[in-house]
């Protein structure tokens, strides 16, 4: 099997093993562009994310059982955050009126995790700060994350068993919320498999430039979707609200003399 410098050092089975987690990131990375590139609902979008979840899926798997075997707790919390993010985001298509027990599992299984890694680190804190604060950041992002769509559910549930509060109650989602969480749960799965092919083929001293990068381009987006807002707000302005003192006509010379 094709191997790579990144893992040398290693012995030959975990360079095989790792060598067949970058190939299934790589995988996972170009099936993932089909859905980008295709209209949305279409059958080439569908087909593409069918294909993606379980190939993401095998993946994260064997990342996370590599972890586990290399006894890597930060390495493992990643996948789990990663698992979540992907099952999350193909549960938010999937999901019906009355949440199912795998919508439940996927957020409490989050913040189950979540707080055993809280309650490791209070007992027996890690010496390397470093790993403490980043073991310490999922947990405290996982248990926001997992709670959110925990409360989310319990009102769906409250709402699909009484027909009176779902009538005068305000919907969880609202109305594209389903999307929302599915853009943000497939994206952010796919941006962690193309960070295992950036940082394998990137020399050690160059990783600082993935997330620099990242964050660069996350920059340029939000601000050029807040210029392409302010322009449709200002655009609207004039529609709705025009400004009347500018055309307002100057009175007649009778009025004039009258006044």
């Amino acid at each position: 099997m094709l191997t790579f410098t990144a893992y040398d050092g290693l012995p030959a089975w975990e360079q095989w093993l790792h060598s067949l987690h970058l190939l299934l990131c790589a995988f996972a990375v170009l099936l993932g562009l089909i859905p980008l590139v295709t209209p949305k609902g279409s059958a080439e979008h569908k087909l593409g994310g069918l294909i993606y979840v379980p190939v993401s899926l095998a993946g994260l798997a064997l990342a996370s059982w590599m972890a586990w075997a290399e006894q890597s707790l930060v390495l493992f919390c990643f996948n789990s955050f990663c698992a979540y993010l992907l099952l999350s985001g193909w549960r938010a298509v999937h999901e019906q009126a009355q949440p199912r027990w795998i919508d439940w599992l996927i957020p409490g299984g989050l913040v189950a995790l979540a707080m055993l890694i809280i309650l490791q680190n209070l007992w027996h804190p890690l010496d390397d700060m470093r790993k403490a604060l980043c073991l310490m950041f999922f947990a405290f992002n996982g248990c926001y994350l997992g709670g959110r769509d925990l409360c989310r559910l319990r009102r769906k549930a409250r709402m699909r068993s009484s027909p009176l509060l779902a009538i005068f109650s305000i919907q969880p989602d609202g109305q594209t919320g389903w999307m929302g969480r599915h853009i943000a749960g497939m994206v952010g799965s796919l941006l962690a498999n193309l960070s295992v092919i950036v940082l394998t083929l990137l020399p050690l001293e160059l990783h600082w430039l993935w997330p620099a990068t990242l964050i660069t381009l996350s920059l340029l987006i939000a601000l050029q979707d807040y210029r392409r807002k302010s322009r449709l707000r200002r655009t609207m302005a004039r529609i709705i609200q025009p400004d009347f003192a500018k055309s307002r006509r100057k009175p007649s010379e009778p009025f004039r003399r009258a006044a």
